[in-house]
């Protein structure tokens, strides 16, 4: 991998969890090309399981009237977004990695006006929310398989629209108190993001296999 792209994709992707460090870096068969695109594989897991895990914590915070707890993670989510849309930098370019933070605010913002109008009991408010998670979804679905052949728009758009889905569910779910069906819906969420993350990390590598 070309040492500066590889310093600035690491930088751009933050610290990545030791466990990915050790793995791999002892993984026997690894050569050195199977390692950085294995580290760039878990530090995009790490990232979009940030994503999950801190829109859920709003969602709860929201849903139990804590301002200040939920102030925090939408902090976080907004900063983690940043983390995400700035990993591209390094291959497509800032400019690219701006319009994909503003299209991940959409994606949010849609979040935050569902969970918003869930606490309110607003039903219309709701609607408009998941039509603005769905017009969203297209537009990140467009933007990632135009920047990147080997990201199919429509199998993206059935990725993101199940990942809006959990978003949703797990909301409705904490709403009505269904702790039990939230556990499970959380589950399949992490599995689910893993897959789409996992999705877009493949295809960084068979893009640009000169720089991993």
């Amino acid at each position: 991998m070309n040492i500066k792209i590889a310093a600035l994709l690491l930088l751009a992707l933050c610290a990545q969890p030791a466990w990915s460090q050790s793995y791999a870096s002892t993984t026997p068969a690894a050569k050195p090309a199977e390692s950085a695109a294995v580290t760039t594989r878990m530090a995009l897991r790490d990232l979009w399981v940030e994503h999950i895990f801190w829109v859920r914590n709003y969602a709860v915070a929201n849903q139990d009237g804590n301002a200040k707890q939920a102030a925090v993670a939408a902090n976080e989510v907004v900063t983690d977004a940043t983390k995400i849309a700035n990993s591209i930098a390094p291959l497509y370019g800032q400019p690219a990695a701006d319009q994909l933070l503003k299209l991940l605010a959409g994606h949010w913002g849609a979040i935050k006006h569902y969970s918003d109008a869930t606490v309110a009991k607003d039903k219309k408010g709701q609607q408009a929310a998941v039509d603005e998670l769905t017009s969203n979804a297209k537009a990140i679905a467009a933007f990632l398989a135009k920047a990147n052949p080997y990201l199919p728009e429509a199998t993206l758009l059935t990725l993101l629209s199940a990942h809006g889905g959990h978003h949703v569910a797990q909301i409705d779910q904490l709403a009505a108190g269904d702790y039990a069906g939230e556990a499970r819906t959380w589950a399949m969420m992490r599995e689910h993001i893993l897959t789409l993350s996992d999705a877009l990390a493949g295809a960084l590598v068979k893009q640009f296999p000169d720089k991993f």
